[in-house]
């Protein structure tokens, strides 16, 4: 659907960002006869829950800024209004470009990204595209500036037709191969994103009701409430409540230090990393990221191996717990892929992941270790630090 202007994988030592959207028009009558021209309508958006509540925890001026008419929903999500193109109902087709600036700012973990201007362009086939102008910035220098790559699919649904005008909702959303390199590999293509509501229309149109807003707030009468028993009857009951709420998703190491095994030049030092263990206690399950980067390797006199060749081979497993699983919940995380000395650790790499769906409760991470010694290194004592960013 987009195309991306030669996106570069980069190194920023924290965070996880990938956009996506796209949808299908898909016309319900009345029809319309020919392409309309959008005048009106909204895209509501938000990326990634995690990787907003990581950046929003960061120390940007302000974490998330928002311009050009982007405005924040209640949940969190993003608003971005119609700006410009056409969509035919009667031919399930549309590529409406909505106006709108978010900046994610982190300057701690040396990144900025900013997305901007997103476009929706839907084929009538079911399926769609999200375009976006991409900027990231990694250490005040610009590493990548992509104008609308696509950087995500859409699996759409028919959408209502009111008027003229159609809307849909919750369509999931998908990151493609060059939205994730746009945005350094911390989430793999294919990684679930936010699910997306959207609007156009040939006229102008009052802002949406936020979808996630309760429409009622008396909801329905309990059906598990328990009766009153009959009186004289010998028995009795009594209902057990308990608010659970959400906790938080963690980051706790085993230790600081590695020491690795003696090398001479030409060789390979080896050795193994801290165990580290995420705790998702969130209640959302929604999925996360654990990334790491490291520094160039340094001596006391001055000699410097590159950071590129630390290689490891991550491992990764869930914690047992002694409670009995949730009913419908399981626990699945996955170890990222080896990467040998040489095209190693000086760019973000992925040390275990869990997806959408299953990662609520504890995992333990781990990796061996291998630091290729080129054969020019001047001998001496040489440390590093890596880095491990949870989103």
């Amino acid at each position: 659907m987009g195309t991306s202007q030669g996106p570069k994988r980069v190194a920023l030592l924290a965070g996880a960002i990938a956009i996506g959207a796209a949808t299908a028009l898909t016309g319900i009558s009345p029809a319309l006869a020919a392409p309309v021209d959008v005048a009106g309508g909204s895209l509501d958006w938000g990326f990634k829950a995690s990787f907003r509540a990581y950046v929003s925890t960061g120390n940007g001026n302000p974490p998330i800024a928002l311009s050009n008419g982007a405005t924040r929903n209640t949940d969190g999500t993003f608003d971005f209004a119609a700006k410009t193109g056409t969509y035919d109902a009667s031919a399930g087709t549309a590529n409406v470009k909505y106006q709108g600036t978010v900046v994610f700012s982190y300057p701690s973990h040396f990144f900025e990204i900013t997305l901007a201007n997103p476009t929706l362009v839907v084929d009538g086939d079911g399926t769609g595209s999200l375009l976006a102008d991409v900027k990231l910035v990694n250490g005040g220098v610009t590493q990548t500036d992509l104008q609308q790559a696509e950087v995500a699919t859409v699996a759409t649904t028919a959408p209502a037709v009111t008027d003229g005008a159609v809307s849909f909702s919750n369509l999931a959303s998908t990151l493609t191969a060059a939205g994730a390199s746009a945005f350094t590999g911390f989430y793999s293509a294919g990684a679930t994103l936010d699910p997306i509501t959207a609007s156009a229309s040939a006229s102008k149109t009052t802002e949406p009701t936020d979808p996630t807003d309760p429409t009622d707030p008396t909801g329905p009468t309990d059906p598990t409430e328990p009766t009153d028993p009959e009186p004289g009857n010998g028995s009795a009951s009594q209902k057990i409540k308990a608010a659970v709420s959400g906790g938080a998703l963690t980051l706790a190491s085993s230790g600081s230090d590695v020491a690795l095994s003696a090398a001479t030049p030409g060789q390979t030092a080896a050795g193994a990393l801290n165990a580290v263990t995420v705790s998702d206690l969130r209640g959302t399950n929604s999925g996360w990221d654990l990334v790491g980067q490291v520094t160039d390797f340094a001596s006391t006199g001055g000699g410097k191996i590159p950071a590129a060749n630390l290689g490891w081979t991550p491992t990764a497993s869930v914690v047992d717990s002694t409670l009995v699983d949730a009913a419908g919940v399981s626990n699945k995380v996955t170890a990222g892929n080896p990467i040998a000395p040489g095209t190693g650790l000086g760019s973000s790499r992925t040390l275990c992941s869990a997806e959408t769906g299953s990662s609520l409760g504890s995992a333990s991470c781990g990796a061996g270790l291998e630091l290729g010694i080129p054969e020019s290194s001047a001998a001496g004592e040489y440390s590093a630090v890596l880095t491990l960013t949870l989103a």
